[in-house]
């Protein structure tokens, strides 16, 4: 039986927080979805994707919640929470070292969200569906 390579098991780890940033992620819990020690994790992560896994957790949320001033109308306040910060001052201060400018300043440089193009519902529950269905509704029985 080959042997996994260890970036697979990394992978869980980066998948775990894509899936949960917005939740307080310990190193300790990335460690354990990777299966490995805390101190191993920590290095073979930096290793294997080129940052830490801190770094990578804040840029989840950076982008998040750059999507959401873009696309909301949301306070600022209510998306740093949002998005798992818990001081909208380190929020403030790490959006503004990444994007240069402040998540105000940078909602300011998009159109109002109120402007977009709301679509319903129910139009998106009907192009989401499959065209072609595969539950034998077509299909005709020999001897029909």
């Amino acid at each position: 039986m080959p042997s996994v390579p260890p970036v697979r098991h990394l992978l869980r780890a980066r998948d775990l927080i894509d899936a949960r940033y917005h939740e307080r992620l310990t190193v300790a819990d990335l460690a354990r979805a990777a299966g490995l020690s805390r101190g191993h994790f920590h290095q073979a992560f930096r290793q294997a994707f080129g940052e830490s896994p801190h770094a990578y957790l804040i840029t989840r949320r950076l982008e998040r919640a750059a999507a959401l001033l873009r696309t909301t109308d949301r306070s600022v306040a209510d998306v740093a929470l949002s998005v798992g910060w818990q001081s909208i001052g380190s929020f403030t201060a790490s959006f503004t070292r990444t994007y240069g400018m402040s998540p105000t300043h940078y909602r300011a440089t998009f159109p109002p969200a109120a402007g977009l193009a709301l679509v319903p519902s129910c139009v998106l529950r009907a192009y989401g569906r499959p065209q072609h269905r595969t539950f034998r509704e077509d299909t005709v029985r020999p001897g029909d």
